[in-house]
């Protein structure tokens, strides 16, 4: 299994944060994504923006990590969208049948 890097911006004037996932996002790395989401919700902002472009491989288990995301974000009062996707995430969306599911605003 590969490597996740995280990177996170500081929070714009409308209080948006925006995550740049790169390598593979799996289950032996998907708890960086969740705990910088945790993190994210407790002290900068309620509306996450997550670009997955950079993203390798997605695992199915990642997917519905980021769904349940989502979901902690709206019970916060805010959002999770997912702004771009890398064909895998894609393939695995359509595969799981979750685009309808996750917010995904390709840019």
């Amino acid at each position: 299994m590969g490597q996740l890097v995280i990177h996170r911006s500081p929070p714009d004037a409308d209080h948006v944060v925006t995550l740049t996932l790169t390598g593979e996002l799996d289950v032996i790395n998907i708890s960086q994504f969740r705990a910088a989401v945790v993190l994210i919700l407790r002290t900068d902002a309620r509306n996450l923006l997550v670009d997955l472009d950079g993203i390798t491989w997605c695992d199915n288990g990642s997917l519905y990590s980021i769904l349940g995301a989502q979901h902690a974000a709206r019970k916060a009062g805010g959002s999770l969208a997912i702004t771009t996707a890398s064909t895998p995430v894609r393939e695995a969306l359509d595969h799981n049948g979750l685009r309808e599911r996750l917010s995904v605003i390709d840019r």
